[in-house]
């Protein structure tokens, strides 16, 4: 079987997080031949249209596959299709239970959609996909959305115990079994928390970990260089065939490519933030965005927008829709009439974070340490102010700052939660000093400023290296994950 024969079904979780990336890398797959049906929903193939977009206009093999979102069936209002749409805390067990509903669905398309399916590469929070692979009788894999460095760590945690023993949420407990380029340090279960570490969802972690344990293989969003002594680490300790085939943004060159990622592919957006950036000097600009999920409350929007004017540079503050209250929306108002756009510039909702990161007028980037962001900041070579809120980003902070040495922390010791009962303008976790110092630390023209900066871009370099099809290692890794496939389809066929 030749790679134009390999029909791979790719299905990413339903939140912005995994979706970008497992995007990215359908659209590597479909331009090495490989037929794509990306799985999704009717309100994320809105968001996903750009980069369907991007596949139509390359010519590139790659579908977008709408099933039903069963929300009335699992008590979640109309329209709670992704993460970040699920209204209260109270929701998020119902949304992933409701996940495992797509299964058959999905089964009667794959079933009913000649020529049938090769292959499934499945989000590890989509553990069900165990169940459709198994049924139609397919290879599966998965891919894991963190980095490297916080799955080994989460891994090696979880063989000690640590999660099961560790009773206190707050007390130090250092990672065991660390390679020689990490070093030592210490986490707690709040600063090591895996995606379903929080209650009432025992069963779906166990479900993940049984999914993953009896997959035909990994594939990772990150790049050799980056993180050598983890992948190796990982790969020993998984018991499996482990690809690093990113940063997988790395498939898009231009404005409109980096403009279609995680939105309908709104160019005006995108050449507007481009725009604002042209003639500023390099590495002048400092960016501000916290991701799709986490959200600002009023009281700590202050305090960053005035960080941000006493610092006295220029920056972009992407402000997300829904921490607009009434009172926010007051103060942004004031605050953009004080800053004027020559100083700063407000995006409200969607920023196109790739197009501003990989511009050269951008030098820091206050960030949530997503592993996308972090890709995405190594990739621009821009160093990062580290502000963490939950889940992998604590461990993503670790490898930013103390083992790669491109990071300076705000000073963040707790995850905060993602939502907040309407009215609650809550505490403030980074007061503006902070915010002001941590930047101007992270912009210093000094000696431990410019250490960073060489760093990354040293790092951005590797990045771009490692895509590059003439012996760039994830330009190899994703052939040889595709030659596996190709391989492990024609033994199940006979």
């Amino acid at each position: 079987m030749d790679k134009a024969k390999l029909h791979l079904v790719v299905i990413p979780l339903l939140a912005q997080g995994h979706m970008i990336p497992m995007a990215d890398l359908s659209l590597l797959l479909a331009a090495r031949g490989a037929r794509i049906s990306l799985i999704t929903t009717p309100l994320n193939a809105i968001r996903l249209r750009g980069v369907a977009n991007v596949a139509a206009d390359s010519g590139l093999p790659l579908r977008l596959v709408e099933l039903p979102f069963p929300c009335a069936d699992a008590g979640l209002p109309v329209g709670c299709e992704n993460v970040d749409r699920i209204p209260r805390e109270d929701l998020f067990t119902p949304f992933f239970k409701s996940l495992n509903l797509l299964a058959e669905p999905l089964k009667r398309y794959l079933r009913a959609e000649p020529p049938g399916p090769t292959c499934i590469i499945a989000d590890q929070c989509m553990p069900w996909a165990i169940d459709v692979a198994g049924d139609l009788g397919l290879p599966r894999f998965v891919f894991q959305a963190p980095s490297c460095f916080f799955l080994l760590c989460t891994l090696n945690l979880a063989r000690h115990n640590f999660y099961h023993s560790a009773t206190n949420w707050r007390e130090p407990f250092t990672v065991p079994e660390l390679p020689d380029g990490v070093g030592r340090f210490q986490v707690t279960k709040l600063t090591a928390q895996r995606f379903f570490d929080w209650p009432g969802q025992d069963v779906v972690q166990r479900h993940v970990e049984k999914a993953e344990a009896a997959a035909d293989g990994i594939v990772l969003n990150t790049f050799e260089a980056l993180e050598p002594w983890c992948v190796q680490d990982y790969r020993r300790a998984a018991g499996k065939e482990v690809w690093p085939v990113g940063p997988v943004s790395g498939f898009h060159k231009d404005l409109a490519g980096k403009a279609s990622r995680g939105s309908d592919g709104d160019y005006i957006y995108a050449s507007g933030a481009a725009k604002w950036l042209e003639g500023r000097m390099q590495g002048s600009v400092v960016f501000v965005s916290f991701g799709s999920i986490s959200l600002t409350r009023t009281r700590q929007m202050v305090e960053i927008g005035e960080g941000l004017e006493a610092m006295g540079r220029p920056f972009i503050w992407a402000v997300k829709q829904a921490e607009e209250n009434e009172e926010a929306r007051n103060w942004l108002s004031e605050f953009e009439e004080r800053i004027t756009e020559r100083r700063g510039l407000v995006i409200r909702g969607w920023a196109p974070q790739a197009v501003i990161l990989s511009h050269a007028a951008v030098g820091g980037f206050m960030t949530h340490c997503g592993w996308n962001s972090t890709l995405e900041a190594v990739a621009g070579r821009v160093v990062m102010v580290t502000w963490p809120h939950l889940v992998d980003q604590f461990l993503n902070e670790r490898l930013a700052v103390d083992v790669l040495g491109i990071g300076v922390r705000v000073g963040v010791r707790w995850p905060a939660f993602h939502q907040w009962p309407e009215g609650d303008q809550g505490e403030v976790v980074v007061g503006r000093e902070a915010v002001r110092t941590a930047v101007e630390k992270a912009m210093d023209g000094g000696k431990e400023g410019e250490e960073r900066r060489r760093r990354v871009r040293e790092l951005g370099d590797f990045a771009e290296k490692a895509m590059e099809e003439e012996g760039g290692s994830s330009f190899q890794n994703l052939n040889s994950f595709m030659e596996h496939a190709i391989k492990l389809t024609a033994q199940r066929s006979s």
